[in-house]
């Protein structure tokens, strides 16, 4: 799978089921407060103790009202979720799990930082595959960096790992297979972009360096909508929206959260795991699933 790029309407060719224009992908990066202390620490500082309450509301009280707009929907989502986080929140983890939507790996400590080694990496998936299969009874499927940072090398021990898809890159409107490599085992990758992150418009801290980026969700709503609108008229393509429970677990923007769901519906988007829209491109493209 191999394309230029023109920016408008290329891409692979792919059929969605049903007929649908678009695929989209629901994701939770269920990282608490892991996120702004991997986050610091990568910045050479430290957040606060209200700064880490901040990542608590997530396991606390956000993540219950994502898991209801789900519900409410009828939808499944994808929730990338570190090891620590197991640890620490397991019934919460539990829940995600008992409801139905796929849990997929997301680092231990959500390590952040550039310059990791190869081998820290075997042994961060090793640590995480661990915990998330405590839950699930199975291996996860599906990787994302923390903060999307994936290195050199990542690919090859997915590969290795038996992992089917990551989702970490900002290359594509479109879902394509990395390039062979010497495992001779195919990988997905869901690309997605900051414009569909929630923490683009809703992140705040006074750490690691400050950060004061509140937007109205008439507007994030709007933004999403358009480029749902966009990517459906010109076919093949996947939206692949990142959420975190601690920022869109807010009450009224669980709600927007709910309008945007009923956008995509009423568009006839088709609304999936990220584990099972890496199956169908790998059958579409004729490759063998994990």
């Amino acid at each position: 799978m191999q394309f230029e790029a023109d920016g408008k309407t290329n891409g692979p060719g792919i059929r969605w089921p049903g007929g649908a224009r678009v695929a989209v992908m629901l994701t939770f990066d269920f990282d608490a407060e892991f996120l702004r202390i991997s986050r610091a620490e990568s910045k050479g500082t430290k957040i606060g103790f209200t700064d880490q309450s901040r990542g608590e509301y997530g396991p606390h009280t956000g993540l219950a009202r994502c898991l209801q707009v789900l519900e409410d929907h009828g939808v499944k989502g994808t929730f990338f979720v570190p090891g620590a986080v197991v640890e620490r929140y397991p019934e919460q983890v539990k829940r995600i799990h008992a409801a139905g939507h796929e849990l997929a790996a997301h680092g231990y400590l959500h390590e952040s930082r550039r310059g990791i080694s190869e081998e820290e990496e075997q042994a961060i998936l090793e640590k995480s595959e661990a915990l998330l299969e405590s839950v699930t009874g199975k291996k996860p499927v599906g990787h994302r960096g923390p903060e999307s940072i994936i290195h050199p090398f990542t690919p090859k021990l997915l590969r290795q790992r038996g992992y089917l898809y990551s989702s970490s890159m900002k290359d594509r409107d479109w879902a394509y297979l990395w390039p062979q490599d010497e495992t001779g085992r195919a990988l997905v990758e869901l690309p997605g972009d900051v414009m569909l992150d929630d923490f683009t418009y809703y992140y705040f801290t006074f750490s690691d360096p400050a950060v004061r980026s509140m937007y109205p969700n008439r507007q994030v709503l709007a933004d999403w909508c358009a480029e749902l609108d966009a990517l459906a008229a010109e076919g093949d393509k996947i939206l692949v929206l990142k959420l975190h429970p601690q920022m869109i677990g807010r009450s009224s923007r669980a709600a927007m959260l709910g309008d945007f769901i009923a956008h995509a519906k009423s568009r006839g988007a088709w609304i999936a795991t990220c584990e099972e829209v890496a199956r169908y491109v790998l059958e579409w493209e004729g490759g063998d699933a994990q």
